[in-house]
């Protein structure tokens, strides 16, 4: 199978190439990519269409159990929301029917297609069980996971660890001796992922501190409490940082410390977190994380984070995060055929100039999830998105 499009976003720098093509094997991966240089603008091709591919985004932090429950907690605290085992989140999941969680996994699912997102990282609630629903509910959806599993209680950590792709720990506070040790000697002989929230709300910093000394944790979520020099010692230790900007937006407890994170270069990557707060549009987390930058670095000369950074939020950062960056994050030869084509014929991305140096924040500032026309899995078409054009609208009065 090939596939043809006037441009692409390509390889690991996201650069604008023109006249993309490349084939498909039967492993669902890219071969034999080609693709020609630009020049000083991209020349659309009058009544013709203008295809954009970009790679599939990585969703990478969210709580996709809870879609059935949307807007359950507007206006409320974040703790009385989603904190475990008590806060609603979790009553409601304890009290609602599989049959209503499965059809709202499947609906969250659908949902991330539709706005270009081709794989998600979920820390799922409820053990076993909760690891059991999410399979059974994406049997039948063409969409990539890693799913991190939540322990109940100490009898079933090795089973969670054995299931899931890794541990999603709600807080590295109460974990007991026994239960750590019992993560380290079972990551010694399968290494997988551990994840953990942290200063979402509140700074502690002898929890910090003993986390980073322990190295039970491979990847933080949150840290929107996080000063400097919290900063400066997870890149000292390597550690990977995710990022939900809405999501503490929604529950109102602050802004993540972009501008520090920027300036010390930490390769973050972003989560819609919990569906039953935010929408899955990846587009609107890195619009809102801009943002906040802007506001928060207003008195500095430049700004330095741009709209290629933006996009390797979603793309190349999430892969290696999450070390899945030799067959994911990018449109590159070997990796497989996850990608999504923009029409830039649509008016919001109308320009008179249209150049290297603007269609990242064209593609950034301006993309709407109606734009999105195709989605591809492995190659596969999963998603196409049918609507009418300008041609069916009525525009101004006949007089």
């Amino acid at each position: 199978m090939r596939i043809i499009s006037s441009y692409g976003f390509i390889g690991e720098n996201l650069d604008i190439k023109k006249e993309v093509s490349f084939k498909i094997n039967n492993k669902g991966k890219i071969s034999s990519l080609s693709y020609e240089d630009i020049g000083e603008s991209l020349n659309l091709k009058s009544n013709e269409s203008n295809y954009l591919i970009v790679p599939g985004f990585i969703n990478s932090h969210i709580h996709i159990g809870d879609s059935f429950a949307k807007e359950e907690g507007f206006n409320k605290k974040l703790i009385d929301i989603v904190a475990p085992p008590n806060g609603l989140k979790h009553r409601l999941l304890r009290t609602t029917s599989k049959e209503i969680i499965n059809e709202g996994i499947k609906k969250a699912a659908i949902e991330m297609l539709s706005n270009g997102i081709t794989f998600f990282v979920d820390f799922r609630e409820n053990g076993v069980e909760g690891i059991n629903i999410l399979r059974e509910s994406l049997q039948k959806i063409s969409i990539f996971n890693l799913i991190l599993g939540r322990f109940l209680d100490f009898s079933e950590i090795e089973a969670v660890y054995e299931k899931a792709d890794g541990i999603g720990l709600p807080s590295y506070n109460n974990l007991s001796f026994k239960v750590k040790d019992k993560l380290q000697n079972l990551k010694t002989y399968n290494e997988k992922i551990i994840a953990c929230h942290d200063s979402e709300v509140f700074r502690d910093e002898i929890l910090f501190d003993e986390m980073l000394k322990e190295n039970l944790v491979d990847i933080i979520i949150h840290g929107t409490q996080y000063n400097r020099e919290d900063l400066e010692k997870i890149k000292e230790k390597k550690k990977s940082l995710i990022l939900c900007p809405r999501s503490n937006g929604y529950f109102g407890v602050g802004f993540p410390p972009i501008s520090d994170i920027i300036d010390l270069e930490i390769p973050i990557s972003l989560g819609t977190d919990n569906i039953m707060a935010n929408n899955t549009d990846l587009f609107e987390e890195m619009r809102y994380l801009y943002r906040i930058y802007r506001v928060l670095s207003k008195n500095e000369r430049d700004c330095m984070l741009t709209s290629k950074d933006l996009l390797k939020t979603v793309t190349i950062n999430a892969a290696k995060n999450f070390r899945i960056q030799k067959e994911f994050g990018s449109i590159s030869e070997g990796k497989y055929a996850n990608f999504f084509m923009v029409d830039l014929n649509e008016p919001n991305f109308y320009s008179y100039k249209l150049d290297q140096k603007n269609i990242h924040s064209l593609i950034v500032h301006r993309t709407k999830s109606e734009n999105i026309k195709k989605i591809y899995i492995r190659g596969v078409l999963v998603f196409e998105r049918k609507c009418k054009t300008l041609h069916n609208f009525k525009c101004g009065d006949d007089n």
